[in-house]
């Protein structure tokens, strides 16, 4: 199922992977450069997943400085745009990037974040199919957010008044489609990697497929693994003490 087209945009919300500022959660296990590296290659999973769909216009929407996107690597590849986001808090950049991809020509606008790069192409090509039909399409997160958002038309009302960064995104969200009488379907429910305890789940998740998100996989591989030799070496040690 090709679903894409030049009138179909997919933008990838991004920060780049500045220690310290990324993962901060994950730090906690990996360090603030061990975090940074596990948002490095989560960012580069999801731009190779939005570049597996040929067709699609696509582009980068970063927070922070621009010079960070110039490190060797981590720009993404030819057919892409990488420009700044705009807005106070996510609800009025999120909406700022969907006015500015429909005022583009756009007929259908998808917008992903990193947290989630192994959710694979044919979750992104089931929302677009499904925006033939519907007004928004939402990728639901376990902690009470979500993954993906799309839609065929303007509703800024799913951008207003949220508590962004909290477990009630989701319901707020749902409720303000349904008050704005805008018709929506949801995707399956997935897990963003935030916390410490994210890292066994996605390590378990790519560990049979390893594909879907091949550089996070290759970290978790490394990182985790690293840990786990360290973490057995000490407790020799002490047996041995």
């Amino acid at each position: 199922m090709n679903v894409c087209s030049s009138s179909s945009t997919i933008l990838v919300f991004a920060r780049a992977p500045v220690p310290g500022h990324v993962k901060t959660r994950l730090a906690a296990r990996l360090g603030a450069a061990g975090a940074a590296e596990a948002h490095r290659a989560c960012t580069l999973d999801a731009v190779a997943l939005v570049s597996s769909l040929p067709g699609c216009a696509r582009r980068l929407l970063f927070a922070g400085e621009a010079s960070a996107w110039q490190q060797p690597g981590l720009a993404p590849g030819a057919g892409w745009e990488i420009e700044p986001q705009h807005g106070r808090d996510l609800g009025e950049r999120l909406e700022n990037a969907f006015a500015d991809a429909f005022r583009r020509g756009a007929k259908k606008v998808v917008v992903i974040g990193t947290d989630t790069p192994w959710m694979g192409a044919a979750r992104l090509r089931t929302a677009l199919a499904w925006l033939d039909g519907e007004d928004v399409v939402l990728g639901p997160s376990f902690d009470g957010g979500y993954y993906l958002v799309g839609a065929r038309r303007m509703v800024p009302e799913i951008f207003r008044g949220i508590a962004w960064g909290t477990s009630n995104v989701l319901y707020a969200t749902r409720l303000a489609l349904e008050r704005a009488f805008a018709s929506y379907r949801m995707l399956g429910w997935d897990f963003d990697l935030d916390r410490p305890a994210d890292l066994g789940r996605a390590r378990a998740l790519l560990r049979d497929r390893p594909l879907r998100a091949p550089r996070l996989d290759a970290f978790l591989r490394s990182a985790i693994g690293q840990a786990e030799r360290s973490m057995t070496t000490a407790s020799e040690e002490r047996t041995q003490t």
